[in-house]
């Protein structure tokens, strides 16, 4: 992790002041002791990263001053991870962990034998607060997009080539059902702690996902949401 890295959500341009106040200025100046003319580096997860000077420091923001600017282009495949809510200290693996894996957009729904129906706004925000620390950590430039979805029976259609976790030893194994599409776009729908019923199972081959083996053991949804994402990221190389 480049440890003077910092996120803020504004646009950044060549030679511009920008004011960073709230988590980030706290970070800079409380946790990093960033001093008024250091470098810094600037992202905002649409693709830029900017080299500033520390101008200015006040007890609650800090001014930097863009010096350097270089704009990534965006990436060239959708990797999305549908996650039903689970428990919060699994959540916040997850979605750390698919973050820092490359996900491009994180959709949470709610199972039918999920715990809970929905995220508070202090739960969103921490879902939003925790895809900016990965980020930050990961090297990354693009923030993933994070999207609550309605539950499954309420979806009319995917987007591009899904698959989802099914135990049954007759499914094929991901490798295999991956290697007969090879597709540049691809969604995996993970289900809850207690697994999906077999309702949301005809729901998702109705839609046209392949229900998918990832291993020989049951894995918990934290697990296989990591290795599921994990496999995908690699094989989209």
């Amino acid at each position: 992790m480049p440890h003077d890295r910092f996120f803020t959500p504004q646009p950044l341009i060549q030679n511009q002041t920008i004011i960073l106040e709230e988590e980030e200025a706290y970070h800079l100046v409380r946790i990093m002791r960033v001093e008024a003319g250091e470098t810094v580096e600037l992202i905002n997860g649409q693709g830029q990263l900017a080299h500033a000077n520390v101008t200015t420091i006040e007890k609650r923001s800090a001014t930097l001053h863009i010096t350097k600017l270089r704009q990534q282009p965006p990436p060239t495949h959708d990797l999305i991870l549908a996650q039903a809510l689970v428990r919060s200290n699994r959540l916040d693996t997850i979605v750390e962990k698919a973050t820092e894996l490359g996900i491009t957009e994180l959709w949470l729904f709610p199972g039918q034998r999920s715990e809970k129906e929905d995220l508070t706004p202090n739960q969103h925000q921490r879902v939003h607060s925790l895809t900016i620390a990965a980020l930050k950590q990961c090297g990354r430039l693009y923030l993933p997009q994070v999207h609550i979805k309605p539950p499954l029976d309420k979806w009319s259609s995917l987007p591009c080539q899904s698959f989802y976790g099914d135990v049954d030893t007759a499914a094929p194994t991901f490798y295999h059902a991956w290697q007969q599409t090879h597709p540049s776009n691809a969604l995996f729908v993970i289900g809850p702690e207690a697994g999906f019923t077999p309702h949301e199972e005809r729901i998702l081959k109705r839609l046209g996902a392949t229900g998918v083996r990832l291993h020989n053991n049951i894995l918990r949804t934290d697990t296989a949401a990591i290795t599921a994402v994990s496999l995908m990221a690699h094989w989209q190389l």
